[in-house]
């Protein structure tokens, strides 16, 4: 091998391309990776997840939970004097958290001995890349160069007035109102934090429901819940001008046919993301890519080009850092000549959503099965079945199973409340194994655990449910 000559080049070093690079060393494959970082915030090692994303905002909503426990102190038998938040410690520790760990992906690509190249690259070919004027050769390429948040016509992204999730992570000044636009997981987690600390914060969503891609009744309570705590959501909406002025944001909306004007300190966008699949080289190529610029790919991550792969957000199956990390392992070990199994079904992944409460669900919604015309059943319970959740005064949500009628095979699941993305791995499993409700239903599960409101939820589904 020359300096230059690798097995395989993955471009990106995010979740899916310290995934691909590290499994494909694990294999004997010779591996260079290569990360640009170009003071965007957007490169570095870890990708999007560890420096902007997953991470650090993770780490300011576990601050956000905390203040909001500490609002009621003497309930817990806790008194404080002159007790006070400081927003910007939050931003310092979640800064910490963020270094902490991308310092780990740095010894991880040591450890594997896999080549990191730094710089943007350009593809020259099926088997070439350049970068920073030298090019870097390989039997096999793997690009996983992420998306990035995406703007509105009307509504450009300034960083100043009009925030992305990037901006929103370090602002060590709240504000004291904040428009959040599209109340998918990212809008409805950023509406969980700010509105903790304080800020006036007002969700709205084009959509006649907040978290439209969850199950009808998951968004109901989500958005009861958020009423609770003072956040203000406009579903079914059309934002239809923005007036801009250098300290405030003026939207005039419509919402179910009546006009309203607000206005806010600052704007944040969730409302998507594009792919970081332009300027890469990828259309001389001839790379299929579809009308969003998102790159196609099949089961097993191939584009149509032979030795090309793609993972992560840029194909935009389903963009998740979970997801990606699946995605790199599958293809390194394909391009190692493993016999991997591929991914056909995106639905049969958790999805979840950090606010307070938490939502996970795997598998198809009611409505879904409806639609199918699946003869289906239905398994619902409070939270408060599990007495754990009262002991620790967090009783609010419920788990709901949806099983096949004739075989009892778990279809679905969609959990809000407490921890609700750590009890999905369990559905995740059994789906996996195509377990049963009843199975599910009969593992014994310890007590008292929040997992507890999983059996009783599958229990119910046969009508045996003890606590309700």
């Amino acid at each position: 091998m020359s300096d230059n000559n690798f097995d395989l080049i993955v471009i990106g070093a995010g979740p899916g391309g310290y995934h691909a690079a590290i499994r494909g060393a694990q294999l004997g494959l010779t591996v260079a990776i290569v990360e640009k970082d170009d003071g965007s915030g957007i490169g570095g090692l870890g990708g999007v997840c560890l420096n902007w994303g997953c991470i650090p905002s993770k780490s300011l909503l576990k601050n956000a939970e905390l203040l909001n426990q500490m609002k009621n102190p003497e309930k817990w038998g806790f008194y404080f004097k002159d007790f006070s938040a400081d927003i910007s410690k939050a931003v310092d520790r979640s800064r910490s958290v963020s270094k902490k760990l991308t310092q780990g992906i740095d010894y991880l690509l040591k450890k594997n001995k896999i080549f990191l190249i730094k710089g943007s690259a350009t593809l020259k070919s099926s088997t070439s890349v350049n970068v920073n004027d030298d090019t870097f050769t390989a039997k096999n390429i793997i690009i996983a160069t992420g998306a990035r948040p995406r703007s509105l016509p009307s509504l450009e992204i300034d960083k100043e007035i009009i925030l992305s999730s990037r901006e929103a992570l370090e602002l060590r000044n709240k504000p004291e109102t904040l428009a959040i636009i599209g109340a998918s997981a990212i809008g409805c987690e950023f509406a969980y934090y700010f509105n903790a600390y304080g800020t006036k914060v007002t969700l709205f969503e084009i959509m006649d429901r907040i978290v439209p891609k969850e199950d009808e009744e998951i968004s109901k309570e989500l958005q009861r819940q958020f009423r609770k705590q003072g956040i203000n959501t406009n579903t079914a909406t059309h934002i239809n001008k923005v007036t801009k002025s250098t300290t405030q944001i003026t939207l005039e909306f419509e919402n179910s046919g009546e006009k309203k004007v607000s206005t806010f300190d600052k704007v944040l966008l969730g409302v998507g993301i594009k792919p970081n699949s332009d300027n890469l080289g990828i259309e001389a190529l001839g790379i299929n890519i579809n009308e969003n610029g998102f790159i196609e790919i099949d089961e097993y991550m191939r584009t149509n080009v032979n030795g090309v792969f793609a993972i992560g957000d840029v194909t935009g199956k389903l963009p998740l850092a979970h997801v990606a990390f699946d995605q790199g392992i599958i293809a390194a070990e394909f391009v190692a000549g493993k016999n991997p199994q591929g991914i056909d079904d995106y639905q049969q992944i958790p999805r979840c959503t950090y606010s307070s409460p938490q939502i996970a669900s795997i598998g198809i919604t009611e409505e879904e099965a409806r639609n199918k015309g699946i003869n289906y059943s239905i398994g619902k319970v409070p939270f408060q079945v599990a007495g754990k959740s009262i002991a620790i005064d967090e009783p609010e949500g419920f788990a709901k199973i949806i099983s096949d009628k004739e075989t009892g095979e778990i279809l679905g699941a969609h959990i809000i409340g407490a921890e609700a993305t750590e009890l999905i791995a369990e559905i995740g499993m059994l789906k996996y194994l195509e377990g049963t409700d009843q199975e599910l239903h009969k593992l014994t599960h310890a007590h008292p655990t929040l997992s507890e409101v999983i059996k009783e939820s599958a229990a119910n589904i046969n009508n045996q449910a003890i606590h309700f």
